[in-house]
């Protein structure tokens, strides 16, 4: 019973470690806007990110906007995907494509308190997902993500990742 206990074990664990299998994960990303007609709120930070590296796609699990709804799930195949922009730009260049419904930036107090400053809060960036839509036509996804750690960086590179692009900084 011991052997086959241990043999179950080591079997468990190998099938663990296969590249099939193989995926990154965010969850504290907040989804601001873009061509898919998802609803979200916009004090809502429980969007999750999934990239998985075979089948190569990427993920999108937004948060429902009320309690009794449920997640909407987006995907994307890594042929799809044409750019990834970081940084503060990142608003400008999914505001550049057609369709795509972002809110208003926030501006704070009067213009002199944003989000973007260091007092009020952390410090966020925006990641936007330029891509190809299922008609051919260009769409854009655009997040919001911690800046610290620069986990924004590593999130854009994994995605940029999937197709072997470099993600671009825009300022």
């Amino acid at each position: 019973m011991r052997r086959a206990l241990a043999y179950f074990l080591v079997a468990a664990a190998m099938g663990g470690i296969s590249p099939a299998a193989e995926r990154k994960s965010w969850n504290r990303i907040q989804y601001v806007g873009g061509t898919p007609p998802i609803k979200a709120d916009s004090y809502d930070w429980d969007t999750t990110v999934t990239i998985r590296s075979n089948p190569d796609a990427m993920e999108l699990s937004v948060a429902p906007s009320s309690v009794f709804g449920h997640p909407q799930t987006f995907r994307l195949k890594a042929s799809q995907i044409t750019g990834v922009v970081y940084g503060p730009g990142a608003w400008q260049q999914a505001a550049d494509v057609p369709g795509v419904q972002l809110p208003a930036k926030p501006h704070g107090l009067f213009g002199l308190l944003n989000r973007r400053y260091m007092l009020i809060s952390k410090l966020y960036t925006f990641v936007a997902i330029l891509y190809d839509g299922d008609n051919g036509k260009p769409a854009a996804i655009l997040l919001a993500c911690e800046s610290g750690a620069r986990q924004d960086l590593r999130f854009s590179q994994a995605i940029a990742g999937l197709n072997g692009k470099q993600p671009v900084y825009a300022k």
